[in-house]
């Protein structure tokens, strides 16, 4: 039996012109309504997710960057942050600069206007950056922000990905367990990776929501689309993706639902948890 629903934003609870379809409201409410707990785990941060949250209705602790931070947001209540050391991100930041990457780094979890960029981009996902231009700070230097800061929120990398790997394995190792990498998306020949601090993922994260509202792993829904949502799948009892996700990531999937653009998660709650 389902007692706790987790579902991803973009690619799965959003559609591709990035809001909830009404079914997807309808199903997730009629579940609450049952007494099943909601609740978010999504790459974004909590000012590009809150309005979701809002919508939702949700005063519940939601997972946010990809597990680095847990907020429940109408408490104004920081459960868990997971900060990326300065000297890290400046080392990505300068190895991106060497391999002729795309970066972006994220200063803060609360600040709005949190994405810095210093150069220019045109690759496969600036529809990324048009759809976030709001939270974009563009400046000559990014690494003068960052040596401003002990830490920050994350970096991430946009481009090829063996240049990204080299990266991680020729470069990053010495910092060990210190930063947590995140493979986000690929569109095409491009990937989108993200380095935040220690211990950030959304399967680690997963282990308080689960505390939170005392439920197992086995009682859990969690639905996705895509790379990030792997660690999700692989150990909840209803793991469901979206008909829009790679094939990589349906491999980790019990249930194939329809997809984002045609409200997917209400198909799946329905089928799974209202028994319709």
């Amino acid at each position: 039996m389902v007692r706790l629903i987790v579902t991803d934003l973009d690619g799965t609870l959003l559609n591709d012109d990035k809001h909830i379809p009404d079914d997807n409201v309808i199903a997730l409410r009629e579940a609450m309504e049952k007494g099943v707990h909601v609740s978010i785990a999504t790459g974004r941060n909590f000012g590009s997710a809150k309005r979701y949250m809002k919508e939702l209705g949700l005063d519940v602790p939601v997972i946010l960057q990809n597990g680095a931070f847990i907020y429940q947001w109408m408490e104004d209540k920081v459960i868990y942050k997971s900060d990326l050391k300065s000297e890290v991100a400046k080392l990505i930041v300068e190895k991106a600069r060497e391999k002729g990457l795309f970066y972006i780094v994220y200063m803060d979890f609360l600040e709005e206007k949190d994405m810095y960029i210093d150069t220019n981009y045109s690759g496969e996902f600036l529809s990324y950056l048009k759809q976030n231009e709001w939270r974009i700070n563009y400046v000559s230097d990014v690494v003068n922000y960052i040596s401003n800061r002990d830490s920050i929120a994350e970096v991430a990398l946009v481009g090829d990905e063996e240049k990204i790997k080299s990266i991680v394995e020729n470069d990053l190792f010495i910092f060990g367990e210190s930063v947590s990498v995140v493979k986000n998306n690929r569109i095409n020949s491009e990937v989108f990776y993200e380095f935040f601090g220690p211990n950030s993922s959304k399967d680690i994260s997963f282990n308080y929501l689960l505390k939170y509202f005392n439920v197992k792993p086995e009682e859990t829904m969690y639905l996705g689309d895509n790379y990030n949502d792997i660690g999700m799948l692989k150990i909840v009892g209803y793991p469901v993706v979206m008909e829009n996700a790679p094939d990589e990531v349906k491999k980790y999937a019990k249930y194939v639902s329809k997809s984002n653009n045609e409200a997917g998660v209400a198909y799946a709650i329905r089928k799974l948890v209202l028994g319709r």
